[in-house]
């Protein structure tokens, strides 16, 4: 893969929004282009994907049942990162000193995707269609 250009999705626990982030994303742009992953600021390594995000993913088509959370920690600096809150784009700043401030952007700019765990099914059902929204109105070439 010359040129791929790698894609890091970012949230707090990689349980619910940067997990669908990730598969979507992996759905809908090409696979040779492009790299996509998902981490979290606060991230319990192997933690399974929450039931209510599995069965919504599902609406979407993905099926994210064997994702198992992974912490910021053990990433490798993408190419550029989407962070659903402001403070996850703080926290990627400090890990990623060298990564330029512009390739770390809010996936819903200037909105913030709200953190549906611990919430009911429509928490979720909302948080899942502003990020795949937002995901199919991507120009790819904001990714590079």
């Amino acid at each position: 893969m010359t040129n791929c250009t790698a894609v890091l999705f970012l949230c707090t626990g990689n349980i619910c929004r940067s997990p669908l982030a990730e598969f979507a994303a992996r759905s809908l742009f090409d696979a040779e282009a492009f790299t996509f992953s998902s981490a979290g600021t606060n991230a319990v390594a192997g933690s399974a994907v929450t039931r209510h995000m599995r069965e919504v993913a599902v609406d979407y088509g993905l099926d994210i049942s064997d994702h198992t959370a992974t912490p910021l920690s053990q990433c490798a600096q993408p190419d550029i990162l989407f962070g659903m809150e402001q403070h996850h784009l703080i926290t990627a700043s400090g890990h990623f000193p060298d990564l330029d401030v512009s390739k770390i952007r809010l996936l819903d700019h200037p909105s913030a995707i709200a953190d549906p765990y611990g919430s009911g099914i429509d928490a979720y059902r909302n948080a899942a269609s502003r990020i795949v929204s937002v995901l199919e109105s991507l120009d790819t070439e904001s990714l590079r």
